[in-house]
């Protein structure tokens, strides 16, 4: 075991069990209002189909490539881009010219995913649109990904082992089921640990623009969260 797995390990311990972060409603809130209430992640109101996705990334998982090895002592960490600037250029790279596509290979080999992200979940420009693969036994060490703070960053499970969780410090572990989109706030310190038997695969999103439709969900899931009186 390495250093930086020690510590992930420690890290994971410190941190709390699943839980909904602690916040005092707020009817009538905007999507404006929300972002400056610092919640740790927003589970999203929208239905995924996870299972037809699962299957396409089948079909790309030998074009999975590591990715940001810095965090990632276990060699398990992948990536293949679904929209981007290739399907390998799975890292930030605002030097790179070329500009945000939909990846030949993901036309050709998971069109039910790109029809999905292109037609029904609410964002009108992507950047950076993302299959995540955590092998058996692999782990993404400590880290933060900025120091600013809001809800931002949307991953979304489509394979979610027992025994693998992500842990955010303060705030416990995020409750992901398969399926299942949450959008996060990554200025708070995480890291994954995947102690299954099996292959983790989630997508993660990063939005070019912010449309009227998402500000929507983002409200509508806010209210179902967060307001006890609604059934």
């Amino acid at each position: 075991m390495t250093q930086e797995n020690k510590i992930s390990r420690l890290f994971a311990r410190s941190v709390s069990k699943h839980q909904t972060p602690k916040h005092d409603y707020h009817a009538g809130a905007t999507y404006e209002d929300i972002m400056t209430f610092r919640l740790p992640w927003l589970e999203l109101d929208i239905d995924i189909p996870y299972q037809l996705i699962e299957k396409e990334i089948n079909a790309i998982n030998s074009l999975i490539v590591p990715h940001r090895t810095q965090y990632n002592a276990n060699q398990g960490w992948g990536s293949f881009c679904i929209h981007g600037k290739s399907f390998d250029t799975t890292q930030h790279s605002p030097n790179d010219p070329r500009p945000f596509i939909w990846t030949p290979e993901a036309k050709e080999h998971m069109p039910i995913t790109v029809n999905f992200f292109k037609n029904v979940w609410p964002c009108s420009e992507y950047r950076r649109l993302r299959v995540m693969l955590l092998e058996p036994g692999a782990s993404i060490e400590v880290h933060k990904d900025r120091d600013e703070s809001w809800l931002n960053e949307i991953n979304i499970a489509i394979t979610q082992p027992k025994d693998c969780n992500f842990y955010m410090e303060h705030h416990g572990i995020i409750p992901f089921t398969v399926g299942k989109a949450f959008i996060l706030d990554i200025s708070n310190r995480h890291c994954v640990i995947n102690d299954s038997d099996e292959s983790r695969y989630h997508i993660i999103i990063h939005q070019n623009k912010i449309n009227q439709d998402f500000k929507k969900l983002v409200e509508k899931s806010y209210n179902r969260v967060y307001n006890n009186t609604i059934t």
